[in-house]
């Protein structure tokens, strides 16, 4: 048997979005870190979700003052709705309030004392990049650096998503993308596309070979394909290709270091190009799969 994981953590704070990200993690609930090697548990239970909202409050107030605030009576009030949106999808989750100096400090603060193995958050973007969302970007940095689980990042531009980019490179970790696309694809009925961008000098059919057999064991079924493309451009390929899908599935990549931006500069590049929703990951044990 599987042994028991910690919560998926989802982090709660606005409206338009919780909808969206409860319906997420609970695909992602049923969803496995590894794939089964036989056919899919039916009966397999679900990874417990915690749906979270920080409260800050300025250090001139305690941490106690502050749990008693009119943000943490809305926060409760949001939690609630997003309760019931989870229970409508058959899950049952807690909800808690963390009042903290920051929110990357309530985020964290609660994955540590509830043993999170997957944090999940949202962000209801518009095509063209907005100081809130900087700001938000920055706060994610600063979570995927130092939580001690994986963290994925949805940005939300598309109402629907029918169909699912994946860009990987030939030695991308794979473990968290196959889950991700597991979820995706449960959530959404779409089978991904698998895209790998080679080298203009390197042979195509050979560089087909090896990424598909590093795919062969995470892959979905039949339905899931790959398209390779010669290019020295990878970024330009992935945004030309994105204006065919609904969503990019742009990583996961490997932990960021103190200096990294939270999107390397190339996912930055296409992220800030493309119309299409964007899922961003960080495996916290990323192991080829």
């Amino acid at each position: 048997m599987r042994a028991p994981e910690g919560a998926l953590l989802v982090g709660i704070s606005n409206p338009d979005t919780a909808t969206r990200l409860v319906a997420l993690s609970s695909a992602l609930a049923r969803t496995p870190r590894q794939r089964p090697a036989g056919p899919p548990d039916r009966h397999a239970g679900s990874q417990p979700i915690l749906l979270v909202h920080a409260v800050t409050v300025a250090n001139q107030i305690s941490l106690g003052t502050g749990s008693t605030s009119p943000e943490v009576i809305h926060a409760r009030d949001l939690l609630g709705a997003a309760s019931e949106a989870a229970r409508d999808h058959g899950q049952s989750v807690r909800a808690i309030v963390e009042v903290a100096r920051s929110v990357e400090e309530g985020l964290l603060s609660a994955a540590e004392s509830h043993d999170a193995s997957l944090i999940l958050v949202g962000y209801s973007g518009d095509e063209k990049r907005s100081e809130a969302e900087e700001r938000f970007d920055r706060t994610m940095h600063r979570v995927a650096r130092r939580a001690r689980a994986d963290v994925v990042v949805a940005t939300f531009r598309r109402p629907e998503h029918r169909s699912i980019l994946v860009p990987v490179p030939e030695d991308a970790p794979l473990r968290l993308t196959s889950r991700l696309c597991r979820a995706l694809q449960a959530h959404t009925g779409a089978s991904p596309t698998f895209l790998h961008v080679a080298a203009s000098a390197a042979s195509v059919d050979e560089a087909r070979a090896r990424v598909q057999a590093r795919l062969s064991p995470v892959a979905l079924g039949t339905d899931a394909s790959l398209r390779v493309v010669s290019s020295d451009d990878p970024a330009a390929v992935i945004i030309e290709e994105s204006e065919r899908h609904d969503l990019v599935l742009l990583g996961p990549s490997r932990r960021p270091s103190l200096f990294d931006a939270v999107f390397s500069n190339r996912a930055r590049t296409i992220a800030e190009s493309i119309s299409a929703s964007v899922v961003v990951g960080w495996g916290l044990e990323e192991a080829t799969a």
